[in-house]
């Protein structure tokens, strides 16, 4: 896959499997997520180099819009066959209202190989995060790309 299509294929798998950002749950949306990246490389972004990763964070953020619990999985791309080193990020963020994820505070952790995806997924399945927003629905679910 091209890296600048990385949204678009995304949201094509996910329509694919009869899912889409209105309806998504967290948990689907990161199953998901980490079946995209195991499935699809992108081109110019070695998974051994470290250059196709993913991030899953959580915590309370004020982004301007009032307070909201957001957990997030992104995976960032590394282009480095350009002239200048190009860092992306395709991230899907659930948000919920904040006292969901008050017991969860805030954390995050990366999957740098596809060996390391199985121990990442147990961490993700067990995490604060994704027991305070199981039985929720997010206020509203977003997925970004763009550069860093």
């Amino acid at each position: 896959m091209k890296p600048s299509a990385a949204r678009t294929r995304f949201l094509e798998r996910l329509e694919g499997a009869g899912l889409s950002l209105e309806i998504l749950t967290p948990t689907a949306g990161v199953e998901a997520m980490m079946a995209y990246f195991t499935e699809e490389r992108a081109d110019g972004c070695s998974i051994d180099g470290d250059r196709d990763s993913l991030l899953f964070q959580w915590g309370i953020a004020d982004w301007g819009h009032g307070p909201a619990f957001e957990v997030d999985l992104t995976r960032q791309l590394i282009r480095t066959d350009t002239e200048e080193k190009e860092i992306w990020q395709l991230r899907l963020v659930f948000y919920f209202d904040p006292l969901v994820g008050l017991s969860a505070g805030e954390r995050n952790r990366w999957c740098w190989s596809l060996e390391a995806l199985p121990e990442f997924r147990e961490f993700v399945r067990s995490s604060p995060a994704m027991k305070a927003v199981a039985q929720h629905s997010p206020m509203s679910v977003e997925l970004l790309y763009g550069p860093t």
